[in-house]
């Protein structure tokens, strides 16, 4: 059920409006008491709406939703704000749901011929794979702090973005209660802080996890396999919801669990273990039902930790079992820092949080953008006055600037963002809320570089080394290839083997996707430089002897040995080179004169041909353009789609240069040979670039996706290229079907920026603001009405849209306001952002539509860069560590 604060009640309980309005005047928040909240009223993200989660019955996955979040990469959480019973909904990056389904990809090498002859000679393919889904991501324990009810008003709550504390503050008879909660970025725990109120009264309130069945969507899927229970110690210091997996005979998670742990720390009054009334009927459920009774305390203090295990023993022995390591485990580890911070039997929430903030501010506080006064409305307020507007609000684009990168810089550190970048209040996620990297990873990673936070990088590298193990699994599968590695288009975060293929989705020939998932780590080599990637327990080094090799043979003992020694991974040698190597014979295995494209743009196949006549280029076949397929074809499996032309270019482009950079004597004939023989572009009748580049496949623009325009967006192919530029523009314009998904608009988003479209951008922006996408706390949907699932996409992916239209770098060249939005942007201050040619823009500050700019450019290196503006350039020369001011 929704509550709003007091002016709605009142609206509700009299019987006119002007009765409610002057009955209520009283109770209405002030900008006094918005301002006193907040440390940077720059920096500010806040609701008067909160949605109650019932704890009877299954939630509506709305109901969730609302909900301000919190994490730190790995640890995270979601709390409704409701004054009288809040509930935290604990998060994990980890935490996936296994099923029934296999997790090896299966060997279809076989088939691979039968394949390539049937597009060649334009036969239907027949495929009977299964379509198995990787494991869903689900959510932890969902603490439920329980009050007495009164009446409240002045309600507000609230994310400050600049000390990434999420609060609640209202007022009832008995004064004013605050509470502030966030996700420790040097403890990796969940901090949760409750005072007395403002005149004196005590805290008394219950604590207590609710049961899993009245989360969203439990029950629908494996979740009724698992079972569970609550656990609270006799002196009431901890309370924990642990959980044992389903035992599916082929999931590596079959003997493993999760777990939620809460430790309790009050000052004054009393707390005591208190049994709680069963309010739904589980059959996963055993043990007691227990919470805890806190009385008369002066203030509460809640330190949570999520954590998993593979080893919590066999499901059939759960039931019996009443200790469990994973449990003290986390007890241990709150234990820990709770001894750390606590003195004068007191916790000492301030030095915990600065802690934090010694680590989190300097990322935040990196970039900053300012377009104009700070606005004191409400986050639904300003929601409300962009609806239906042609026009885009300078206050709701900067909120949602650092709404995008608060929720950025939550998602980062230990891997990259999902499909709901960490959060979930539901079981059975839509997508599973799956890395999905043909498109959802890409358009969130679109600012990994340009933010200036280094731990997205670092964590995005996580990321990737996790998985590849399975890549070179397969690569092998798919294809039979060796030495080779083929990224999926999804992982779960475990497991990355291709299990998700079918007919229409033919993910066993995205060639694709390894090339655009190593492309941001080869930015981060532009933009910062050749930096070290600390070891983790985020990845498994010895697992990855083979393929961070350059050649076939593996590393040796003693070169990991080498490794563990410095503690640390080289990003250029260590990491992109071998990846790069990897993916590069990948290409040239899957290319061959025997499949090859005439100068005419045909496809053709000829047994035992050896190498290319003049005028010929290979065929890249198998070929999968997501998600589309041709219209005169049925199947998505085609030949030269545009998206794999250039992700190989780009790929061998790349190698090339880390090759110049690690080893000066390495041979590169062999990739140059390879990228001349690629086949060209082709072009339809109306000039557009085509998605497929053969005469043997037409145009289908009744699609939303943008896979062939790959060489604009993350490439930078059209920069310089007139006819590929204009190209591009047309694609685009026959492209008019944009589903409602947000992703659609957000790809066409970047793409406008790369294009230096001012006019296309601002279409597609306006589109993105003008629609019920986000919810209140300034979080979004994957589709324009809400009517799907939760999804990061325009959250985060806002940032690199906005960051590549007020600043261009590639090469030597650095240019300002490229693509500046046509409204919402007219003046502006933006301060901080990296470049891919190792310089910092330290202050770039425009006003009356971008005819004046004043900029400043921080050098990292001696070098000489192309500093443009409004059609003019100059050339500069840069010290290592010098600034220099531009004018326009």
């Amino acid at each position: 059920m929704n509550k709003y604060v007091k002016k709605a009640l009142c609206v509700l309980l009299t019987g006119t409006f002007a009765f409610s309005a002057a009955s209520c005047s009283a109770d209405k928040v002030s900008e006094g008491d918005i301002k006193s909240l907040f440390k940077d009223t720059s920096k500010i993200s806040f609701s008067y709406n909160y949605t109650e989660l019932k704890d009877s019955k299954k939630n509506k996955t709305k109901s969730w939703r609302q909900g301000m979040v919190s994490g730190n990469g790995l640890q995270g959480f979601i709390t409704s704000g409701s004054p009288y019973s809040d509930t935290f909904i604990f998060q994990n990056m980890h935490f996936i749901m296994p099923n029934e389904n296999q997790r090896t990809c299966p060997q279809t090498y076989d088939e691979l011929e039968t394949v390539k002859q049937s597009i060649v000679k334009g036969k239907d393919i027949t495929d009977n794979a299964s379509y198995d889904d990787v494991y869903r991501y689900h959510p932890g324990g969902q603490l439920r702090l329980d009050f007495d009810k009164k009446s409240s008003k002045k309600y507000v709550r609230y994310t400050d973005y600049e000390t990434s504390q999420v609060g609640v503050d209202f007022t009832d008879k008995n004064g004013t209660w605050k509470r502030t909660s966030f996700t420790s970025m040097a403890d990796d725990v969940v901090i949760t802080k409750l005072n007395k109120s403002s005149s004196g009264s005590k805290l008394n309130l219950t604590l207590s996890f609710d049961d899993l069945s009245t989360l969203a969507n439990f029950g629908d899927s494996d979740e009724a396999n698992m079972k569970y229970k609550k656990l609270t110690d006799d002196n009431a210091n901890f309370l924990a919801l642990v959980s044992h997996y389903p035992d599916y005979e082929k999931s590596e998670l079959k003997n493993g669990g999760y777990a939620t742990v809460t430790y309790v720390i009050t000052s004054g009054g009393s707390k005591e273990k208190v049994s709680i009334d069963k309010k739904t009927d589980e059959t996963q459920f055993s043990g007691e039902n227990a919470g805890i009774k806190i009385s008369n305390a002066d203030s509460v203090y809640l330190l949570t930790v999520s954590d998993r295990t593979y080893d919590m023993g066999k499901i059939d022995d759960f039931e019996k079992q009443n200790d469990f390591k994973l449990v003290d485990d986390c007890i241990a580890k709150l234990e820990s820092v709770a001894e750390k911070y606590v003195g004068n039997n007191n916790f000492d929430y301030d030095k915990a949080l600065n802690n934090h903030l010694k680590i989190y501010q300097p990322q935040f506080d990196s970039v900053t953008l300012s377009l104009g006064d700070d606005s004191f409305d409400s986050n639904e307020t300003l929601l409300k006055a962009q609806k239906g507007k042609k026009k885009i609000n300078s206050a709701l684009a900067q909120r949602t600037y650092y709404a995008g990168r608060y929720a950025y810089l939550c998602c980062s550190g230990y891997s990259t963002s999902r499909l709901y970048g960490m959060w979930t209040g539901e079981f059975n996620t839509g997508w599973g809320s799956k890395y999905t990297m043909d498109a959802n990873v890409n358009l969130q990673t679109s600012s990994m570089n340009t933010s200036n936070m280094s731990r997205s990088p670092i964590g995005y590298t996580y990321f990737i080394l996790r998985q590849l193990p399975d890549w070179e699994e397969n690569a092998y599968a798919t294809h039979g290839f060796k030495d080779a590695i083929q990224a999926p288009v999804n992982t779960d975060g475990d497991k990355a083997v291709i299990t998700e293929t079918c007919y229409p989705y033919p993910f066993r020939y995205w060639n694709a996707g390894t090339s655009w998932m190593i492309n941001p780590l080869y930015e981060t080599l532009l933009s910062y430089g050749n930096i070290n990637i600390p070891l983790s327990d985020e990845f498994d080094l010895e697992k990855l002897k083979s393929v961070l090799s350059v050649t076939e043979k593996d590393l040796t003992e003693s070169q990991i040995k080498e490794i563990k020694k410095r503690g640390y991974l080289r990003l250029e040698e260590d990491i992109l080179y071998p990846l790069l190597v990897k993916s590069a014979n990948y290409w040239s295995q899957l290319m061959s004169p025997e499949y090859y494209t005439a100068k005419d743009g045909s496809i053709h196949y000829e047994k035992g041909k050896t190498s290319l006549n003049d005028g010929e280029t290979y065929c890249i076949l198998p070929s999968y353009s997501p998600e589309n397929n041709p219209s005169n074809y049925n199947s998505p499996s085609d030949a030269n789609c545009a998206i794999d032309i250039s992700a190989c270019r780009d790929n061998l482009n790349m190698l090339i240069k880390v090759m110049g950079d690690v080893d000066k004597s390495a041979d590169t004939f062999k990739w140059q040979e390879l990228e001349k023989n690629l086949p060209p572009y082709l072009y339809d009748e109306t000039g557009a670039l085509k998605e497929w580049a053969t005469t043997s496949f037409d145009e289908n623009n009744e699609h939303r996706h943008l896979s062939h325009l790959y060489g604009v967006w993350p490439l930078f192919e059209t920069q310089g290229n007139e006819k590929l530029s204009k190209a591009c523009e047309q694609a685009i314009a026959n492209r008019q079907s944009e589903n409602e998904a947000s992703h659609a608009l957000v790809h066409r988003s970047l793409i406008a920026s790369r294009l230096k479209d001012s006019d296309s951008l601002t279409d597609a922006l306006v589109k993105l603001m003008n629609h019920k996408i986000r919810y209140d706390s300034l979080m979004t949907n994957h589709d324009y009405d809400q009517g799907s699932c939760y999804c990061t996409d325009f959250a985060i992916g806002y940032l690199g849209i906005i960051n590549e239209a007020l600043v261009y770098s590639h090469n030597d060249d650095i240019e300002f306001l490229p693509a500046l939005p046509n409204s919402g942007f007219e003046n502006g201050t933006l301060k901080g952002i990296k470049t891919r040619n190792r310089a910092t823009v330290t202050e770039l500050k425009w006003a009356d539509a971008g005819k004046t700019i004043s900029a400043t450019v921080t050098s990292d290196i001696d070098q000489k860069l192309n500093i443009k503006a409004g059609g003019k350039s100059q050339t500069v020369e840069f010290k290592a560590g010098e600034s220099k001011t531009f004018k326009f």
